[in-house]
């Protein structure tokens, strides 16, 4: 299940695409920051050490942090919506894998 919530972000980012009101981008920043901090933050804590997937997720926290934006002209922000929902799914794949392997392990 909690696998599965690494999905919201994905379709939150991939809703964003289309023309919507800026409310739903200021709420899109708190979301995806929030996710992305939590998830570098668990996999900084695998290991107890950085790693790509930590790395990754910082910078997206960064990029997205609702307190000091960055502001990017919408095509820049399409693309940049399009990776990110990339990163996020290739995250939750590599995750599911994961715990597919954990539980069929002895």
């Amino acid at each position: 299940m909690r696998n599965n919530l690494i999905l919201v972000p994905v379709a939150l980012l991939i809703v964003a695409l289309l023309p919507l009101p800026y409310g739903y981008y200021s709420f899109l920043r708190l979301v995806i920051a929030a996710s992305a901090a939590y998830l570098a933050w668990q996999d900084y804590k695998k290991k107890n050490a950085f790693n790509g997937w930590s790395l990754i997720l910082s910078m997206v926290a960064l990029l997205f942090n609702p307190l000091i934006p960055v502001y990017l002209d919408r095509e820049s922000w399409f693309i940049i919506d399009l990776a990110v929902a990339g990163i996020f799914a290739m995250r939750w794949h590599v995750s599911a894998d994961g715990h597919s392997e954990e539980k069929s392990g002895p």
